[in-house]
């Protein structure tokens, strides 16, 4: 099949000598940041697909021509020229490629942990993760404005580049926490006294959700725990999060234990630690958010070799064209 190849402008080559290799275990990558540093940024041209993956940075792509097909946590989604997608960590998902350019951002949240706003506003960035300027103008023009920014820095490699881009970074995801709070009609509607109480005992309860995922924590609790009525709490948690807070506490118990499962504990076993009541509603509530029993998805982690996908574009058209 016939392949369109789009060069790498001189001004968008990597600043920095580098390894460009990016390595799988099963679907885990591990992300080859740029030596001594905890990020990396590429204009991308690649036409060939990057197979299902997840890793532990974030992901911010930015579709500058032409479409790029993705899929997330197994859904299907077209990026248009201009549009914005940030992947939070540990979300599966897969690059079809093709003809056209787009920026592709990776960057370690690691330096974030620090940071409770950000079991805040974790919620609402796994929830919303397509930005275009049609859908709200406001919000996307910071988003892009930061994002330029970011790859102004990076490419320019001038000394500090990196606290730059994260200075960057920081300010965007204030600025989505602001937009968020700020719009968010169960905040607004009430005085600003109220609606800072509000934020802070919501803050407080996410954060407990977050060290405290495996114990026995119902609606009825987070409604007391906040001080709301169960009806307003409902309201306030969906709104925010764009989920339920039942689909939230069951989105953390589901991380937790996918990582488990790379150990050796029994099934039961990992049940019982994030907080599911039998090993059956367990492989039920596993297969709803991965499309697989926990005893499948451990076999698939262990059946797949440890291997090196080069993404240099003569490696990867080399590949397209002898489909």
């Amino acid at each position: 099949m016939a392949v369109t190849r789009v060069y790498v402008p001189s001004k968008y080559k990597q600043p920095i000598s580098q390894d460009d290799t990016r390595y799988l275990t099963g679907e885990l990558e591990q992300v080859n940041y740029v030596p001594q540093s905890h990020l990396r940024i590429w204009y991308n041209t690649q036409t060939c697909a990057y197979s299902v993956h997840h890793h532990p940075a974030y992901e911010i792509i930015l579709c500058v021509e032409n479409l790029y097909p993705t899929k997330i946590a197994g859904k299907m989604l077209t990026m248009n020229v201009d549009d914005i997608l940030i992947i939070p960590p540990h979300t599966l998902h897969e690059l079809y490629g093709g003809p056209g350019s787009r920026f592709i951002m990776l960057i370690d949240p690691l330096l974030l942990s620090g940071f409770s706003d950000m079991n805040v506003l974790e919620p609402f960035i796994s929830s919303r993760i397509l930005y275009r300027r049609s859908e709200d103008p406001e919000l996307y023009d910071m988003i892009r404005g930061c994002l330029d920014e970011m790859i102004d820095f990076y490419f320019a490699a001038g000394s500090m580049w990196e606290l730059n881009i994260y200075s960057v970074f920081l300010r965007m995801l204030s600025g989505i926490g602001r937009h968020v709070f700020e719009n968010a009609a169960v905040f607004s509607s009430t005085k600003a006294d109220d609606a800072s109480l509000a934020y802070n005992r919501f803050s407080a309860l996410l954060r407990y959700i977050d060290a405290h995922y495996a114990e026995d924590l119902s609606l009825e609790w987070g409604a007391d725990y906040t001080g709301f009525s169960k009806y307003y709490f409902l309201r306030l948690f969906k709104e925010y999060t764009g989920t339920t807070f039942h689909d939230h506490l069951l989105h953390k118990r589901i991380q937790a234990a996918q990582a488990l499962l790379s150990d050796d504990y029994s099934i039961t076993d990992i049940a019982v630690r994030t907080g599911f009541n039998s090993p059956t509603s367990f492989n039920r509530s596993f297969r709803k958010y991965t499309g697989m029993t926990p005893t499948q998805y451990r076999a698939f982690r262990e059946s797949k070799d440890t291997y090196a996908l080069a993404l240099s574009a003569a490696e990867l058209d080399r590949q397209a064209n002898s489909l």
